[in-house]
C-alpha cells in the first residue's frame, strides 16, 4: 500500500490534529505506513491522555487505509499532503498547517497573488454592493479572490471575481462532497470549473460549526491580506483577522454608517488600526505601483455610472461643486443614516470623494 492510504486514514482521526500528524511523520522521515503501525507510541510521542488515546484507538478499528485509499480514487478530488513538492509554500509558514489538502479545480500557482475577502452571511444591500464592486475590481487587476463560499458577503465576492473572468479559491468547513449552504450548488461548480474549492476535512465530514474557525486559518494564510467588508461587533469573521494579525497579514476594512449594527466590526477595525478601503485600489496599491486597466468591454467607470437611477444623478450633478453633508441631506430628502450610506457606495464605487469639512464633490464632470 502506498503512502497516500496511510496519511488518508490518518487524517481521519479527530483527535490526531494536523500538528500532532506533521510531528509524527517528521519523526518518521515522513514514513506514513510506520505512523500508523506504530501507533502505541503516540502517548508518550504526543503526550497524549489516556482517554485521548482510547478514543484513537477506538477510531482506528473502524478505519482501513486501504478502503480510505479506494474512497479517494473514486470520489472525483484531489489532494495533496503536506510531504509534496506543490504543498502551497503559504501554508508551510503557518503554525498549524494542514497535513492534507483536498481540492476540486486549480491550486494557485507560486507567486500568484491572492486576497481574501469576507463578510458577514447576513449581509446588507450596502454589504452586496460593496462585495461585488471590490471583487471585480480586485479580479480584473488580477487577484485570486479567497473567501469561504458563505452565505452573504463570501458568496457575493466568489460571483462578481467569476463574473469578472478572474480566479477565485473557496475555502470549505466541510468535506469537498458536502456543499454547504445546498444553494450555493451551481457557485461550487463553477469555482471548480474556474478556481479552485479546497478543504482539509476528510471527505464525508460535514459543515459542523466548529470546523468553521479553523479553515478560516487557511483563508488568510493563502492571501496576501484580508479585506473586511462588513461585520457586526461579534461577527465569525473577525476571527479570521485574528488569524491574519498572527500570520503578519494585512488588514483591510470598509467604513459603514455607524447607526448600523452590520458596519461595528468594520468601523472598529478601522479604529483600531486596519487599513481603509474606499476602493479597490486602497488595496491594490499596497502591493503594486499602478493598476491594469480595465477590459474596455466592461469599463468600471462607465458601468457604475450608467447605473445611478433619476434621482442618483441629479445628486451626482448637483456635487460637481462640493457640497456640504447638510446641503445634501436637504437636496435629497434623505436622513442621515441613509445619505451616510449612500455617499459611502457612492465612494467605493469610485464616482465621489469626501473633502475636509464633510463636504463631497463628484469625481467625474459628466454623466
Amino acid at each position: 500500500m502506498n503512502q497516500l492510504a496511510y496519511l488518508l486514514a490518518l487524517n481521519r482521526l479527530p483527535r490526531l490534529s494536523p500538528g500532532k500528524l506533521i510531528h509524527l511523520l517528521d519523526l518518521y522521515q515522513g514514513d506514513a505506513a510506520a505512523v500508523w503501525t506504530e501507533y502505541k507510541r503516540w502517548p508518550q510521542l504526543l503526550s497524549l491522555t489516556a482517554d485521548a488515546f482510547d478514543e484513537i484507538q477506538r477510531m482506528m478499528q473502524t478505519i482501513s487505509p486501504q478502503q480510505s485509499y479506494f474512497d479517494y480514487l473514486h470520489s472525483g478530488v484531489s489532494v495533496v499532503t503536506y510531504l509534496d513538492d506543490d504543498y502551497p509554500p503559504e501554508l508551510r509558514l503557518i503554525d498549524d498547517p494542514p497535513c492534507l489538502l483536498f481540492y476540486k479545480g486549480r491550486l494557485p500557482e507560486a507567486g500568484e497573488p491572492a486576497l481574501a475577502l469576507i463578510g458577514s452571511r447576513h449581509a446588507s444591500g450596502y454589504g452586496r454592493q460593496v462585495a461585488e464592486i471590490l471583487a471585480r475590481d480586485l479580479a480584473y487587476q488580477g487577484y485570486c479572490i479567497v473567501s469561504g463560499m458563505a452565505r452573504g458577503i463570501d458568496t457575493f465576492c466568489h460571483q462578481a471575481a467569476l463574473k469578472a473572468g478572474g480566479n477565485t479559491i473557496a475555502v470549505l468547513g466541510s468535506g469537498l462532497d458536502v456543499v454547504y449552504p445546498r444553494e450555493n450548488a451551481a457557485l461550487y461548480r463553477q469555482i471548480c470549473e474556474q478556481g479552485a474549492v479546497i478543504s482539509e476535512f476528510p471527505l464525508g465530514t460535514a459543515a459542523l460549526s466548529y470546523n468553521f474557525p479553523r479553515r478560516n486559518r487557511i483563508i488568510s494564510a493563502l492571501s496576501l491580506g484580508v479585506v473586511v467588508i462588513e461585520a457586526g461587533l461579534k461577527s465569525g469573521t473577525l476571527r479570521t483577522v485574528d488569524f491574519a494579525l498572527e500570520q503578519g497579514k494585512d488588514v483591510f476594512a470598509v467604513p459603514g454608517p455607524i447607526t448600523s449594527a452590520s458596519s461595528r466590526g468594520t468601523n472598529t477595525l478601522l479604529r483600531d488600526g486596519a487599513k481603509i478601503v474606499l476602493s479597490a485600489e486602497d488595496v491594490w496599491r499596497e502591493y503594486q505601483t499602478s493598476a491594469k486597466p480595465a477590459p474596455e468591454t466592461q469599463n468600471a467607470a462607465a458601468e457604475e455610472e450608467a447605473k445611478l437611477s433619476p434621482q442618483e444623478k441629479e445628486l451626482f450633478t448637483a456635487m460637481l461643486l462640493p457640497l456640504h453633508f447638510d446641503r445634501l441631506s436637504q437636496i435629497s430628502g434623505m436622513d442621515a443614516a441613509d445619505l451616510a450610506s449612500w455617499l459611502t457606495i457612492m465612494e467605493i464605487r469610485g464616482l465621489i470623494r469626501q473633502l475636509p469639512g464633510n463636504y463631497y464633490q463628484a469625481v467625474v464632470k459628466k454623466i
